[in-house]
Parts: structure tokens; sequence; C-alpha cells
């Protein structure tokens, strides 16, 4: 009876670890080359003003966040998605200014937006890259408070990134909800670190830089230093960071690419506590997980911004033809995280 007993657990203890292992690999990021697109919802038309610029999904209460300029005037206008399987039921809708009774604001650039939620809050914080444009908040990170159920927000605070006494000019923006450390960009400088409300400063724990010489793109190496910088988006360890190839004229053309650079927010840390030697950390592309869209239809593909909500992968651009706009919300077909 002794050697039957040992026989079937051994036979439950293997099924346990198939299971075990194929549950494991389910779950597994998934890699690959994309280049094809499908429309989400349309960002253009009577009322849009003409530039798309940041983007941000609230994955928590299934909402995306969308900023678009007016480059004359620099004014911007805030606009919220309300996420849906059904395209007809998802509705845009632009927000008000609710200390200026406006739908127009001066947000300067708003080059990249960044969420910071719980589920079924009311009022949730958008974080805004202005850059140097505008006029009230150049060189600054600007929170917003949104308040959902009103279509309202509001400027709650506004802060600075000090380098070497210098307030630099931000970029791009993304907030990790795992490590709740926020990731801002200036120039081709990264800090990572959280907003100190008391001083109006953005305190960093950590710097790194990323590699564009050697960007492996559809595993092909490819030197994308020249490539205009956009938005960035941390999810799951992955750094998404898209960019634009430059026409003749140094503006956007009709192709975009999005780089993966692999990141270990908690771990980088560590290692650079205790250090005053800024930016000595390069990062560089994965080799098995790349985005192009080169575009035929449109003389003007540029991509803005991305984020995730429930592993798929969001995208806005600038997109146009002959001076038409027909912006967009997009997303990449046959591409979500968990497959």
């Amino acid at each position: 009876m002794v050697p039957i007993l040992k026989k079937i657990k051994y036979v439950v203890l293997t099924a346990i670890i198939f299971c075990c292992s194929m549950w494991s690999s389910s779950v597994q990021a998934q890699s690959g080359y994309f280049n094809t697109y499908t429309t989400y919802t349309g960002m253009s038309g009577s009322g849009f003003y003409t530039s798309m610029q940041g983007m941000c999904v609230d994955r928590n209460n299934n909402m995306i966040y969308a900023a678009k300029i007016n480059t004359s005037t620099q004014l911007t206008q805030l606009y919220s998605i309300k996420m849906n399987s059904s395209s007809s039921n998802r509705t845009v809708k632009l927000l008000k200014n609710s200390d200026t009774n406006s739908t127009s604001y001066d947000l300067g650039h708003a080059n990249d937006l960044a969420v910071k939620a719980q589920k079924g809050d009311e009022q949730v914080s958008i974080y805004v890259a202005p850059m140097t444009d505008g006029v009230k908040y150049v060189k600054k990170i600007v929170k917003l408070q949104v308040n959902t159920k009103k279509s309202t927000y509001k400027v709650a605070k506004a802060y600075v990134l000090q380098y070497q006494g210098t307030n630099l000019s931000i970029s791009g923006i993304t907030y990790s909800v795992g490590a709740d450390k926020f990731i801002v960009r200036s120039g081709n400088r990264f800090f990572v670190g959280n907003f100190n409300d008391q001083t109006g400063t953005f305190e960093y724990e950590a710097t790194f830089t990323l590699n564009y010489t050697k960007a492996v793109i559809n595993q092909s190496v490819a030197d994308v230093s020249k490539y205009i910088l956009q938005g960035i988006s941390f999810y799951q360890g992955t750094l998404y960071v898209p960019l634009s190839k430059p026409d003749t004229n140094g503006g956007a053309s009709n192709v975009s690419v999005i780089l993966t650079y692999p990141l270990n927010i908690n771990q980088m840390i560590k290692e650079q506590k205790g250090t005053t030697k800024d930016f000595s950390k390069e990062l560089f592309t994965r080799n098995d997980l790349s985005f192009r869209i080169t575009s035929s239809a449109f003389t003007l593909f540029e991509i803005e911004a991305v984020d995730f909500d429930d592993g798929t992968l969001y995208f806005n651009t600038n997109r146009g033809k002959q001076g038409t706009q027909e912006d967009m919300i997009a997303t990449f077909n046959d591409y979500n995280y968990y497959k």
C-alpha cells in the first residue's frame, strides 16, 4: 500500500506543478512587434483645438483624460472620455475650469498627463507637464483636481523640480501605482520621486537616462536620437516612450514609434540611495517589444502619449493630411499585456 500511496502523491504533485506552471506562463507579458491600430474615439471636428497633447488613463475608474491646445494662444482644452466596450457608449466631455468658468485655460503645452486616483473617487488628481509654453506655469508641474460628477477641474497646486539651482522644464510625467512614485522627464533626464505639498517641490530619489542610439524596433537596431520626444507611461515594470520621426523641416511626420525600457523602480531607488552621482544609470530598450506606425493614409501621424487599461495600450495622436485634422485615441491591434 505504501508504494501506491507514494505513486498517488507523486501524480498529484506533478499535476499541481504543471497547473502552476501553466498559470504562471499565462500571465507573462506579451511580446512582439505591433504596427497596426484601431480608432477608439475621434478627437477632432468642430469645437476641438487642433493640437493633441498629453493623455492618461484612470484605469481605476475607466476614464481617459486628454489635452488639446491652440498653438497660437496656448490655451488648453481638457477632455474626459468615458471608456466602454461599445463604441456608441463612449462619451467625450469637454471639462470646464470651475475657477474661470471657461473650457479654455493656460496649462502651457500640456505635453503629458498623469493621473492618481482610487476606485470610485469623485475627485481625481491630474498632473500636467506644461514645459516652457504658456504664461502661468512655465517650468512647473500643475496638479489639477477633477470633479468627475460635475465635469469640472481646478488648479490645486503647482510644483517645481529644482536641479542644481534651476527650475527644470517638464515634458513627461507618469505615475506608478505599485511603487507609489512619479517619473518625470526634463529633456533627456529622468527623475523618480514624489511631490512635497509643504515646499511645492518634486523631491527625487533616483535618476536615469535612456539610450536612443541603439533602440531595438522589430528586432533591428535603430538610432532614434533625432526623433521628437513625446510623453511617457510606466506599466508593469516597463517604461513606454513614444517618439515621432521628424520630417525634412524638423516637424512631425507620418512615422511614430513606441520604445519599451525595463525599469524596476524600487530597485533603482535602493541602488542609488546615499549616492550623489546623478544620471549614472542608462536604460536600454527591450529586445522583444516595440511598436511603430508608418501611415500611408496620413502625412501626419504623431503619437503624443500612451497609457494602459486592463493590459490594453491606448495612444493619442495628431493625425491628418492636406490641412485636415483627424486626431484620435486608438489601440494597437493584437496587443494586450496579459496575452
